[in-house]
């Protein structure tokens, strides 16, 4: 944990940067009990009120997961991409970071992505991918799901974890009301052919496939004026 110059850490900040680095440091799994709340107040000498602090900050994060009753107690989670992708969106609107932006980083990643994944897709990967991309006409929240898929088959987290939390993002806070039919039709396709590469293990034509298709999402972009829009609307979505 970060402390600025000259500021003292919270007594509660002291448990939970204890626990978060227990947890990262062991490699703890899902499921393993922590102390208790009464044994971490005797560990640190710290008031109960303290202690439940902490508790709801590393709840907050997903590193724990605080059950109730007699079976209860405290223990390991790991964070998920949903947590992610809220904080991404919430960066993304406070920096008012743009669709043009989003659309430019999409060509410079996402297609070595696509050539990694035909390297490096497991076969039920390839299998799952090529399932999702039949789907007919593909939908919003699908189209996210299948662009994940591809980050997860390439064999590199930091691409797997980023693009997760950027596509479950925009699937929340696209505009929907630009979708039209043809839309809808020329992304199957492209899906189609993008999985039908993978698939094959064709990894320059899967790269070449992801570039054509994120050049006409480029376009699209362009061509309804969103190029200076915000990813996340600043007011309610039609």
């Amino acid at each position: 944990m970060i402390q600025r110059r000259g500021q003292l850490p919270k007594a509660s900040d002291i448990v939970v940067e204890a626990i978060r680095q227990k947890i990262l440091v062991e490699r703890l799994p899902v499921g393993t009990r922590l102390p208790s709340e009464a044994e971490l107040v005797e560990e640190y000498g710290l008031g109960r009120v303290t202690v439940r602090e902490a508790l709801r900050i590393l709840e907050r994060d997903g590193l724990v997961d605080v059950r109730r009753g007699p079976h209860g107690g405290l223990f390991v989670r790991h964070a998920d991409i949903a947590q992610v992708s809220d904080a991404l969106a919430l960066m993304f609107a406070l920096r008012n970071t743009t669709l043009g932006e989003f659309a430019a980083f999409r060509l410079a990643v996402e297609p070595e992505v696509a050539r990694l994944a035909a390297l490096n897709a497991t076969d039920e990967q390839r299998a799952a991918l090529v399932a999702a991309a039949s789907d007919e006409p593909p939908v919003l929240q699908r189209t996210a799901d299948l662009h994940s898929m591809i980050a997860e088959a390439c064999g590199n987290d930091v691409h797997e974890m980023v693009l997760k939390g950027l596509h479950v993002s925009l699937a929340h806070h696209f505009r929907r009301e630009l979708i039209t039919d043809e839309h809808k039709a020329g992304t199957g396709r492209a899906h189609r052919k993008i999985a039908g590469c993978i698939a094959a293990g064709d990894a320059e034509g899967a790269q070449r496939a992801m570039t054509k298709h994120l050049e006409v999402y480029a376009a699209y972009i362009r061509d309804n004026g969103l190029e200076s829009e915000p990813i996340v609307p600043s007011g309610p979505q039609r």
